[in-house]
C-alpha cells in the first residue's frame, strides 16, 4: 500500500497541467486532470466523469453552480453489508478514513471524497482519488484510506459525555 501512495504522488507531480495551481478548480479543469491521470477509458456526461484506476470504477461528479464535487466508487449493495462491516466502517470513518469516507445512497455503499470545487487543488484531487480507491480496496479488511490513522483507536475521549 505504501508503494501505491508513493507511485501516485510521483505520477501526480509528473503530470503537466496547463493550469496554475492558484487558478480556481472548474469542471473543465477537473476533466483535464482526470484525463491526464486515468489509465483507462474516460467517459464524461452531464457533469459526471467516469473512469477506472487500479481496476476500481470511479465517478467524479461536479456541480459548479453549488461549488461542490465528489469522487465516489460503488462497493456493494447496502443491504448486503453485515452488521460487523457497518461497525468496522464507522470505526474507520473516525480513525482510518482521512478525507474519504464510507457512505451510502440509493441502496449502494460507496467510498466517497467530497470537497468544495473552486478551492480544490490538483494534489487534493489526486489524493482524494487515492483515498477512495484505498477505501474500496481495503473494504472487509483494513478499512483504510491511507497508511495514516488519526487518533488513538482504543481511546474513547467523549465517552464520559454520553
Amino acid at each position: 500500500m505504501k508503494q501505491f501512495v508513493f507511485v501516485l504522488f510521483i505520477m501526480a507531480s509528473s503530470l503537466n497541467s496547463v493550469y496554475a495551481e492558484s487558478d480556481p478548480m472548474s469542471g473543465k479543469k477537473l476533466e483535464d486532470i482526470v484525463r491526464e491521470f486515468t489509465e483507462d477509458k474516460l467517459e464524461i456526461e452531464n457533469h459526471v466523469i467516469k473512469f477506472m484506476y487500479k481496476e476500481v470504477p470511479l465517478y467524479c461528479i461536479y456541480d459548479e453552480s453549488n461549488d461542490r464535487m465528489r469522487i465516489i466508487s460503488p462497493i456493494k449493495r447496502y443491504n448486503q453489508v453485515t452488521e460487523e462491516e457497518k461497525n468496522s466502517m464507522m470505526e474507520a470513518n473516525f480513525h482510518r478514513a482521512l478525507d474519504a469516507r464510507y457512505a451510502s445512497s440509493g441502496g449502494v455503499l460507496y467510498s466517497a471524497y467530497i470537497h468544495p470545487l473552486s478551492p480544490l487543488k490538483k494534489s487534493d484531487l489526486l489524493y482524494g482519488i487515492y483515498q477512495v480507491v484505498s477505501l474500496f480496496l481495503t473494504f472487509g479488511d483494513e478499512y483504510s484510506s491511507s497508511t495514516l490513522t488519526f487518533g488513538d483507536q482504543g481511546q474513547e475521549p467523549l465517552k464520559e459525555r454520553i
